[in-house]
C-alpha cells in the first residue's frame, strides 16, 4: 500500500468516526410533511404584537433583553385524527414548554432560577386524539433562557406518533445516550491510564490521557445535568473544557516525542480558572469561553497531523483529525443552528480512544521489545554460558595439569628425600664395604617402608583419618610383632579433617613412622601406645615404655627436627614429653578447620 493510499484512508476513516453523529442527526430531522418552520413570536402568550418568525429562531435579535418569550403555531384540522398525534421539538435554549389548546404537555424543566436547560435533549408529548378539536388548534410554546442572549427555539414538529417516532429515538440517543456512554467509557479509561501511571511513573503521557478523559467525561456529565443547582453552572464546564484542551496538548506533545516548557502547564491551568471565573460573572460569555479552548485542539490536531502526515501514520493522523474536528463543532453550533447536535463529545471521543490505541502500540511496542531483548539476552546468555564452560573445562585441565605436575614433583622430591637417601645410605655402605647383613636389611626395610608409606598417601581417603590410621597400622602391625613389640591400638572414631591431601597424609604417616621407629631404635621400647581421639581437634599420641631421653639435650637432633618441619608443613601442632627412664609421648593434633 502507498503512503498516499495510506493517508487517504486513515483520513476518510477519522472523518467517517467523527462526522457519523452528524449524518445521524441529519438522518433524525422528521419529514418535512411534519414541521411547523414558521410561528408568532412575542413577549407575551397573547402578546397583540407578535409576528411571524421563522424557525428556528435566535430571539436576542428581537428582544435582546427578554428571559421569556412565546411561540404560537395555529393548525386546523379538517377532522379528528384517528391515530396517537405527536408534538415533537427538537431543540431549545435554555428551557421549554409545550402547551395544547391551553393544556401542558410537555415540560423540560423548572423554569425558577437557576432555569433548566434542555441541552441535547428533545421534547416529546405523544398526544390522544382527544386532544385534537376538529378545526382550529393552537400550539404554544414558552421558552426561558438565562442568560437571553443563548435564547432560542427550533423547528417543530406535529404528526402520527408513528411517523415521528424514530426521528425522536435517533436524536435521544446522539443526543443523550450515545455521549453517555462515552462519558462512562472515558471514565474507565482515565482510571485504567491511572492504574498504568501508578505502575509507570516515569511516563507522564498515562497521566495526561488520564486527566484529558476525566476532563471530558465531567464536562460531558455537567451538560447532561438537567436542572443545575447553580446559576454559574457553565463555570464549571469552561474550566472542564479548559482543562482537557491543555492536557490534551501536552499529551500530543508526548506523542510527538517533543517536550513542553515547565511554565506550560500552571499557565493553561491559570488561563482556565481565569476562563471559568470570567464565565461565572458574565455567563453570557460562558459560550465563547467554552469554545475557545477548541482552538487549542485544533492547533493540537494540527501539530499531530504536522508529524504524522509525513509518514502516514494512523496513530497520529487519526487524532489529529478527531481535534482539528472539534472547532468546527462547537463554532458551528454557536455561529449557525444551535439546534444541531454538538459533535463535540464524539470528536473527543474518538481522540480519546486514538490516543489511547497510540499509548496501547506503545506499550505492545515495548513489551515486544522486552521480549526480542530477552530472547537476545538468553541467546547472549547461552552463549555467556557455553563459553564459561569450554572456559571452566580448560582452567579444570590446567588445574589437573598443574596438580597431576605438582603431585609428580612432590612424588619425585618424597623420593629423592626418602627412598633416595636410604638407597644413598645404602650404597655408602656397600662402597665402605659395611656388609653385615643385619644392617643392609634394615637400610632395605627402611627404604621400603618409605616406599611404602608413598604408596599409601596416594590411596583416596576423602580425608577420613580413620582410613589413613588403618591402613598404617596394616603396614606396622607385623613388622611390630616380628620384633617383639606388643602394640596397643586405641583409636576412636574420628570426624572428617579437611584437607587431608597425598602430600598431608605423607606427613601423618611419616610422623608415625619417625615416632615409633625412633621408640624401637633409640629407646628400645617394648611396648607402644597408639591413641587417637577427637576433642577441638584431633590428637594422635604415640607412647612407649623405651628408656627416654631429654628433649632438651637433642634438641638439635635430626629425628626432632624432621618432626617439627612436618607439623609445621601440615598446620599440626607437636608436642613431645619425655624424661629419662620414663619413656616418650609424642602428640600431634590436626585442627577440623582445614587451616
Amino acid at each position: 500500500m502507498t503512503l498516499a493510499v495510506r493517508r487517504g484512508l486513515v483520513v476518510a476513516a477519522a472523518l467517517l468516526l467523527a462526522l457519523l453523529p452528524w449524518a445521524g442527526e441529519r438522518a433524525a430531522q422528521p419529514a418535512a410533511a411534519w414541521l411547523l418552520a414558521e410561528a408568532r413570536f412575542g413577549e407575551t402568550v397573547d402578546d397583540a404584537g407578535q409576528s411571524r418568525r421563522a424557525l428556528p429562531h435566535r430571539w436576542a435579535g428581537d428582544c435582546a433583553a427578554c428571559r421569556t418569550v412565546w411561540y404560537r403555531f395555529d393548525i386546523t384540522l379538517a377532522d379528528l385524527p384517528r391515530d396517537a398525534q405527536a408534538v415533537y421539538l427538537a431543540a431549545a435554549a435554555d428551557n421549554a414548554a409545550i402547551y395544547l389548546n391551553g393544556r401542558l404537555l410537555a415540560q423540560g424543566g423548572r423554569f425558577s432560577d437557576p432555569v433548566a436547560r434542555l441541552g441535547t435533549r428533545a421534547l416529546w408529548a405523544a398526544t390522544p386524539p382527544s386532544l385534537w378539536a376538529a378545526g382550529p388548534n393552537r400550539i404554544d410554546v414558552l421558552a426561558k433562557a438565562d442568560p437571553p442572549s443563548r435564547g432560542f427555539v427550533g423547528t417543530l414538529a406535529v404528526g402520527p406518533e408513528s411517523e415521528l417516532v424514530g426521528a425522536w429515538r435517533l436524536h435521544e440517543f446522539l443526543g443523550q445516550t450515545l455521549p453517555q456512554w462515552l462519558a462512562m467509557a472515558a471514565v474507565i479509561l482515565a482510571l485504567a491510564m491511572v492504574l498504568v501511571w501508578f505502575q509507570r511513573r516515569s511516563e507522564p503521557a498515562y497521566a495526561l490521557l488520564a486527566g484529558v478523559a476525566l476532563a471530558q467525561a465531567l464536562q460531558a456529565g455537567l451538560g447532561l445535568v438537567a436542572e443545575p443547582p447553580l446559576r454559574a453552572w457553565d463555570a464549571g464546564l469552561v474550566l472542564c473544557a479548559w482543562v482537557a484542551a491543555a492536557a490534551g496538548f501536552a499529551l500530543a506533545t508526548r506523542l510527538v516525542g517533543a517536550t513542553l516548557p515547565p511554565a506550560a502547564g500552571p499557565a493553561a491551568l491559570l488561563a482556565g480558572a481565569a476562563a471559568a471565573v470570567a464565565a461565572a460573572w458574565r455567563p453570557d460569555w460562558a459560550g465563547v469561553l467554552a469554545c475557545a479552548p477548541a482552538l487549542l485542539a485544533a492547533a493540537t490536531g494540527a501539530r499531530l497531523l504536522r508529524h504524522g502526515w509525513p509518514a502516514g501514520e494512523a496513530r497520529l493522523l487519526v487524532p489529529g483529525v478527531a481535534l482539528l474536528l472539534l472547532p468546527l463543532a462547537d463554532l458551528g453550533r454557536w455561529l449557525g443552528d444551535p439546534g444541531a447536535l454538538p459533535l463535540q463529545p464524539y470528536a473527543a471521543g474518538v481522540f480519546l480512544f486514538a490516543a489511547a490505541w497510540v499509548l496501547l502500540l506503545r506499550f505492545v511496542e515495548t513489551l515486544n521489545a522486552v521480549e526480542l531483548l530477552n530472547i537476545d539476552l538468553e541467546a547472549l546468555v547461552q552463549a555467556r554460558t557455553a563459553e564459561l564452560h569450554r572456559q571452566f573445562d580448560r582452567v579444570r585441565e590446567l588445574e589437573h595439569r598443574q596438580t597431576v605436575a605438582a603431585e609428580r614433583e612432590r612424588l619425585m622430591r618424597d623420593m629423592h628425600d626418602g627412598v633416595g637417601g636410604h638407597l644413598v645410605s645404602l650404597l655408602a655402605m656397600i662402597e665402605a664395604d659395611r656388609r653385615r647383613p643385619a644392617d643392609l636389611a634394615a637400610a632395605v626395610r627402611e627404604a621400603l617402608d618409605d616406599m611404602r608409606l608413598m604408596i599409601d598417601s596416594l590411596e583416596p581417603v576423602d580425608d577420613d583419618l580413620n582410613a589413613v590410621l588403618a591402613m598404617w597400622r596394616d603396614r606396622m602391625a607385623p613388622r611390630l610383632r616380628g620384633a617383639g613389640v606388643m602394640l596397643h591400638w586405641e583409636v576412636e572414631l574420628l570426624p572428617s579433617v579437611p584437607g587431608l591431601t597425598p602430600a598431608r597424609v605423607l606427613h601423618v604417616l611419616r610422623m608415625l613412622q619417625e615416632a615409633v621407629s625412633n621408640a624401637m631404635r633409640h629407646g628400645r621400647a617394648r611396648t607402644l601406645w597408639i591413641r587417637a581421639a577427637a576433642a577441638g581437634g584431633v590428637r594422635i599420641e604415640v607412647r612407649d615404655d623405651g628408656c627416654g631421653f631429654d628433649p632438651v639435650a637433642v634438641e638439635g637432633g635430626r629425628g626432632l627436627k624432621n618432626l617439627r618441619r612436618r607439623a609445621a608443613e601440615i598446620g599440626a601442632a607437636l608436642a613431645i614429653d619425655s624424661r629419662p627412664g620414663c619413656g616418650t609421648t609424642v602428640s600431634l593434633e590436626l585442627a577440623l578447620d582445614g587451616s
